[in-house]
């Protein structure tokens, strides 16, 4: 799998409440590529940030992410 650092256009959505399955302000995603489907990108995550790049913690979600949502990836070598 191919490590990566997934920069958002847009916070993920989330509901605010014991429900949510992301932390509210998450911009930055980092984890793993596990999929490339048409229109969009699999990636099981590792650590969320906010959009200043405080830590919002290690958290291991399978996302599929939309094109449209992704403002760039840095991929890691290794």
């Amino acid at each position: 799998m191919e490590r990566v650092t997934v920069f958002l256009r847009t916070a993920l959505f989330s509901y605010g409440n014991a429900q949510a399955h992301v932390p509210a302000g998450v911009m930055v995603l980092e984890g793993a590529v596990v999929d490339r489907p048409h229109g969009g990108l699999t990636v099981q995550t590792s650590r969320l940030l906010d959009q200043q790049g405080r830590d919002q913690g290690e958290v291991e979600l399978v996302l599929h992410l939309p094109w449209a949502k992704v403002d760039h990836l840095l991929v890691h070598e290794g």
